[in-house]
């Protein structure tokens, strides 16, 4: 397998965020509270994140870094788009691996506070199933739509790769450490869930990230190398269509955080955490658009994906948040 660098993602710009006037179609992740419960005792509501605002075929984000004058962080237009839409019955389509599976109703606004510069969410949603599927587990994360009701192109498909699609997977994974320079074998890598999805009729496609960290000749210092990876089957076999490398330093405080053979160095301060979310049919006519999450230290935030002719290229990332 070979890895052509023009498969790998690029960073988009900035997304401008909403305006005055704009009535926008919104995407969120409706994320399950499993066996939380709320301060009367009862049942935890889910929560609804935004992922990204969409006026007409424009990608606009949550907040900006450079706010105009008398503007918070976060625009007024935003609060009140997702007031609207977190309105009291308000019903969603609910869908995951590309395929509907239930609604989402809204039972008060999500919006816990606001101060011009941040948004506090709180749980504020229903998750109904429909007919063929069961209560949501506790990791459940699906994604849901607020615009006209896309058409699925397939069947839902969202199931853990088995031992040889893992292998496959990690396998896919060395050959683009390879072309960045990073050797290393497909049993060295680490890799957490890898998802067996459908992103077109007819194609199956296996999604995940992997991770390699390398000592540096610098010393107290290692390498971090993240791959978010997703390769589709055709004619038999698997290719990169989505390729994102992730690189980072991981400076130690004292040889005693050497880790152990075939152990991972806690980085969660240093580097860009991205795993598969989902994946939607966003843009009519076209395969799933693919929906990843990003964690770093303790903040957030999502990326979207656009298949551009065999390939995906980044779009946008954006919304999320942190302290």
């Amino acid at each position: 397998m070979w890895v052509p660098l023009w498969t790998i993602a690029q960073e988009p710009r900035d997304a401008p965020t909403l305006r005055p006037g704009d009535k926008p179609n919104l995407l969120f992740v409706a994320s399950a509270p499993g066996a939380e419960k709320d301060e009367n005792g009862k049942p935890a509501l889910a929560s609804l994140d935004p992922v990204a605002f969409f006026v007409g075929s424009e990608i606009r984000g949550c907040a900006t870094a450079h706010p105009a004058p008398g503007e918070g962080y976060v625009p007024k237009a935003t609060i009140q788009t997702l007031n609207r839409a977190y309105t009291a019955g308000r019903r969603y389509p609910l869908w995951w691996g590309g395929a509907p599976w239930g609604e989402a109703e809204a039972v008060n606004s999500c919006i816990d506070g606001s101060d011009g510069d941040y948004l506090d969410f709180v749980g504020c949603f229903r998750l109904h199933p429909d007919n063929e599927h069961h209560v949501a587990p506790a990791d459940f994360k699906r994604t849901v739509w607020t615009g006209k009701v896309a058409g699925a192109s397939h069947t839902a498909l969202r199931v853990k790769a088995n031992s040889q699609e893992r292998a496959i997977f990690l396998q896919a994974a060395s050959v683009v450490y390879a072309a960045h320079h990073v050797r290393v074998a497909p049993a060295s890598t680490h890799a957490g869930i890898i998802w067996k999805v459908q992103l077109q009729t007819e194609h199956t496609a296996l999604a995940g990230s992997s991770l390699v960290q390398l000592a540096s000749a610098k010393p107290k210092t290692y390498y971090s190398y993240g791959i978010f990876l997703t390769i589709e089957e055709s004619s038999g076999s698997y290719s990169p269509v989505l390729i994102h490398f992730h690189r980072a330093s991981i400076p130690l405080d004292s040889v005693a955080d050497l880790p152990k053979p075939g152990a991972l160095l806690d980085e969660e301060n240093d580097a860009d955490k991205e795993v598969f979310l989902d994946n939607f049919p966003l843009f009519p006519g076209e395969p799933d658009a693919i929906i990843s999450e990003h964690a770093y230290y303790e903040s957030w935030s999502y990326s979207i994906y656009r298949r551009s002719g065999t390939n995906y290229q980044l779009s946008y990332t954006g919304c999320g948040g942190g302290t």
